[in-house]
């Protein structure tokens, strides 16, 4: 049985948790070389055959105010369009219309996106500049669901780490 706190267990962790990024990592190692090497600023061909096996994305937004959210976009395997080595297009499906994410990226025009395949335990992330587009030419080439999406998340690729 825990101990009743006044507030929360947050309100009493964080009166000593670590506030400066020196503090931060004098409690890890340095990275290696080999996570360092791992970051790029394009897709190679094998990150681009990830996505294309890729059946979910997780979508992470913040709005103006800081405020963070995380979303799920799913579809059939490749639903997320490599559209060159610095860009990719998610088609919006159907959901539950509050359209959290795409106010997010107008707010802010920033994304930052999670591919998983499923029984596999690599993931792919993937960081940069977001737009939400509504071009017909682009969402006409989106119709994993067997229609175009009312719009697509664009995101300019900055980060990518495998």
């Amino acid at each position: 049985m825990t101990t009743p706190l006044a507030g929360s267990a947050f309100d009493s962790l964080r009166l000593d948790a670590v506030t400066d990024q020196e503090a931060l990592r004098r409690a890890y190692e340095l990275p290696g070389a080999a996570a360092i090497r791992k970051q790029m600023t394009e897709l190679t061909e094998q990150t681009q055959r990830l996505i294309g096996c890729s059946s979910l994305v997780l979508v992470a937004s913040a709005d103006a105010e800081g405020n963070c959210d995380v979303s799920p976009r799913g579809g059939p395997a490749g639903f997320v369009s490599v559209l060159d080595a610095r860009t990719v297009a998610i088609p919006d499906a159907t959901g539950n219309k509050r359209l959290d994410t795409l106010q997010n990226v107008i707010a802010t025009g920033r994304a930052g996106l999670l591919f998983f395949v499923p029984g596999r335990t690599t993931t792919l992330r993937v960081n940069g500049r977001a737009c939400v587009s509504t071009r017909p030419e682009l969402l006409s080439q989106l119709t994993a669901v067997g229609k175009p999406p009312a719009s697509a998340l664009v995101i300019g690729i900055e980060e990518v780490y495998p």
